[in-house]
């Protein structure tokens, strides 16, 4: 049974500008390398309007693996980004912009670091 996991929106600050997503997903082998990522990512961005959610331990709506995310303004889409591209190592990251139309934004909006993850667009209909 698929459980039901929010971004942590309580913990997001009132009126946080998330305008970007990166999903990092990770399987059993790479857990404690995403975990040390996250990690790394919140002393990283520590202090900006930049915000590392919770391990996410299995799929998700269209992630078909387990994952952690980071919501980010526009205003830190290049040091996020960046930063992602050089500290990722193997793990797979999708990058995409939130619109508000989930379909566009995991596909036509969305840039991959590493080898894609097939995610299961119909989840979006």
């Amino acid at each position: 049974m698929e459980r039901s996991y929010k971004v942590n929106s309580q913990l997001l600050p009132p009126g946080f500008p998330r305008q970007f997503d990166a999903h990092i997903y990770f399987d059993e082998v790479h857990r404690d390398k995403a975990s040390r990522l996250r990690d790394e990512a919140i002393r990283m961005f520590e202090g900006k309007k930049v915000f590392v959610g919770e391990m996410i331990p299995e799929a998700i709506g269209p992630h078909p693996v387990p994952m952690f995310e980071i919501n980010f303004p526009k205003e830190h889409f290049t040091e996020v980004v960046l930063w992602l591209m050089h500290e990722r190592g193997d793990l797979s990251v999708l990058v995409h912009e939130l619109t508000g139309d989930d379909l566009y934004d995991h596909t036509q909006a969305a840039l991959w670091l590493g080898p894609a993850v097939e995610l299961k667009y119909d989840r979006f209909k």
